[in-house]
């Protein structure tokens, strides 16, 4: 643990016995990368009050040692609500509105995945299985986002705006890590979070046909790991089915490619032919 995180629980420890004086019987949770064991030399402390009975009263930052810690009021039964989603992950092919609320979602849920209640144990607010939920639902919004990402390129690549392109990839770099960092049981923290929590640093400049070659792989591992599968390969893919652009997509009904608006549907060993035929 670094010195800035060992500062900042020291910091919210003192306002969390605060909190519990003002507010007796609500609980307080640690949320955000401090909670996560992240921390910089100028990091906030975010802490979060529940209430069981509104209205929630408006909670003022404080001071402790130089650090700001900031307080919010939750209603439990919004952090009730956001636990509902992490109940399952549920995405079908033809019916995709509760992944459209997830991902509408995801910050919130994102700050109850960090939660750390401040009862003097400072353990996880989510099971084990709700944080296990939680990642499927983290991963396959970062593929999905990537697939988003991936048809700017190509349209930029047609169009050959090389400046755009050369940002777009940057963000793909970016999407391709989150997913291998929630792949890795890690929360979606914030973006500049994501060259900490990852194990392969973000290359340089790369051609496109190289970065959409190299996303495409890395997504298949971070789904492979949450996911997986040993099936044998099922004969020979068509020669399309590799052609740039292709990621794979893992639903609750099975597995697919995707390319823009373009579905194909597979069985486990089609999509173990398809990365089989991905190797040189």
């Amino acid at each position: 643990m670094n010195p800035w995180v060992e500062q900042r629980l020291k910091a919210a420890r003192v306002v969390a016995k605060q909190l519990a004086r003002e507010f007796p019987g609500s609980p307080v949770w640690m949320v955000g990368p401090v909670a996560c064991g992240f921390a910089h030399a100028r990091s906030d402390v975010d802490l979060r009050v529940l209430f069981a009975e509104g209205p929630e009263p408006v909670l003022q930052s404080r001071i402790i040692d130089g650090i700001r810690v900031d307080l919010e009021a939750l209603a439990a039964t919004e952090a009730d609500e956001l636990r509902g989603y992490l109940r399952r992950f549920h995405i079908l092919a033809d019916d995709v509105d509760l992944f459209r609320t997830v991902r509408r979602r995801l910050s919130a849920l994102t700050v109850l995945r960090t939660a750390r209640a401040m009862d003097g144990m400072e353990q996880p607010v989510l099971t084990a299985t709700e944080r296990d939920v939680y990642r499927r639902w983290a991963l396959a919004d970062r593929v999905q986002h990537a697939i988003s990402l991936v048809e700017d390129l190509d349209g930029l690549f047609q169009a050959n705006l090389n400046n755009a392109m050369d940002l777009v990839v940057r963000q793909l770099h970016i999407a391709v890590q989150q997913a291998e960092n929630v792949a890795g049981g890690h929360p979606l923290l914030g973006d500049k979070w994501t060259p900490v929590l990852a194990e392969t640093p973000l290359p340089g400049v790369v051609p496109v046909h190289q970065a959409f070659s190299q996303a495409r792989s890395r997504l298949l591992a971070a789904l492979l790991t949450v996911w997986p599968d040993t099936a044998e390969p099922d004969g020979q893919v068509p020669d399309h089915w590799l052609d740039l652009g292709w990621i794979p997509q893992r639903y609750s009904d099975g597995w697919r490619l995707k390319f823009a608006d373009l579905t194909i549907r597979l069985t486990p060993g089609r999509l173990a032919a398809w990365q089989k035929a991905l190797r040189p």
